[in-house]
């Protein structure tokens, strides 16, 4: 991690991802049997469910430019600890150990997957808002947005068919994290922004809360991914913390560890559920605080091994993505070659017959 990142946004990182833990932590709990927990259950995802979508957006608010390599040296993270996790919860089935082992392609994880295809496409998306002037660019945002959100949130069908989890959604917030960063790069009101998020987390909590009440289940409709409401809470917390200027070695640190705290979320919960049962506490008022507990002690497990991960094996990480590197270009570079001498071929196989052909009246 590079030591001039700006804290505050390397904060917010953080927080998305122990976002992200108790809405999966509140997601293995039985909250029905209490209306207080099933509240809590709706306002945890109310507000924690922005979280992938302000990655997306701070991804797109400075840009990623495709390296190869260094997609290289994440994927072998992920792979490292997909295996790891495969073996340590005893999955040692022929298929599970093959998806662990191409967890990208496999969508062993559909945040992963997406976000490496994303990488992939940014070098041709970063060009849009370099071509398109300002009014183009927010008629195509405006386009986006109606179809893959705002149709989603209010008629209650998609498009997609995914709840904004794919890639058609993270490239509508990639290109709205540009915009941001192209064209609402001066200062805002915090109290304006705070007013911002706190009306969309109280629409959502409201609506999804009535559904859920009048259903007699746990109803998401509003807090999904691809919803309207989502998606401006996110845009507000990203200009608040954009208002933060601060800088902290630690938190740097710590918020490089994120990934690797998405990928082994589940291994380490599977360890943890062994010895720790949420069942009696279903009903308790402090079963919040229990949740907080237990995706704290997850993201510090996850860092751990993972600076483990980087001071041991992750030394080779230099030569092996050299390696593959080399490889995969000389690959490449083979199938170009094929390609280029068939379309050679088909062209002269092609034009041949045209020249015996004589014009007859």
């Amino acid at each position: 991690m590079s030591k001039d990142r700006s804290s505050n946004f390397e904060l917010l990182r953080l927080l998305c991802i122990f976002g992200i833990l108790m809405m999966h932590t509140f997601g293995g709990i039985d909250t029905s049997v209490s209306f207080f927990n099933t509240e809590i259950h709706v306002l945890v995802n109310s507000i924690f469910n922005m979280g992938v979508t302000c990655f997306i957006l701070l991804s797109g608010y400075f840009g990623i430019r495709f390296d190869f390599k260094k997609l290289i040296r994440l994927d072998l993270m992920i792979i490292f600890f997909t295996i790891f996790g495969t073996i340590a919860v005893g999955n040692l089935g022929i298929k599970a150990l093959i998806k662990s082992c191409i967890p990208v392609i496999s969508r062993y994880y559909w945040f992963i997957s997406c976000y490496f295809f994303l990488c992939f496409l940014t070098p041709f998306l970063n060009q849009i808002p370099e071509k398109l002037s300002k009014e183009n660019f927010e008629k195509l945002l405006a386009v986006l947005l109606l179809l893959f959100s705002v149709i989603p949130t209010f008629g209650f069908f998609e498009i997609m068919q995914d709840g904004g989890k794919g890639l058609v959604h993270m490239v509508m917030i990639y290109l709205l994290g540009r915009y941001l960063a192209l064209y609402h790069n001066r200062s805002h009101n915090t109290g304006r922004l705070f007013l911002g998020l706190f009306l969309s987390i109280g629409f959502i909590f409201l609506a999804d809360s009535s559904l859920t009440f009048v259903r007699g289940k746990l109803y998401t409709t509003f807090c999904r991914d691809c919803s309207i409401f989502i998606i401006f809470g996110s845009v507000m917390v990203l200009l608040l913390f954009r208002e933060l200027n601060f800088h902290s070695r630690f938190i740097n640190r710590a918020a490089g560890n994120v990934l690797a705290v998405y990928v082994l979320d589940g291994t380490v919960q599977t360890f943890l559920l062994k010895w720790i049962d949420f069942k009696p506490y279903a009903g308790s008022w402090f079963l919040v605080f229990l949740a907080i507990g237990y995706a704290l002690a997850i993201m510090i497990i996850a860092c751990l091994l993972n600076e483990v991960r980087k001071a041991t094996i992750g030394r080779l990480e230099p030569w092996i993505v050299n390696v593959v590197n080399a490889v995969v270009m000389w690959g490449v570079n083979a199938v170009r070659g094929v390609v280029r001498r068939l379309l050679t071929l088909s062209l002269i196989h092609i034009s041949e017959p045209t020249r015996h052909l004589r014009i007859s009246y």
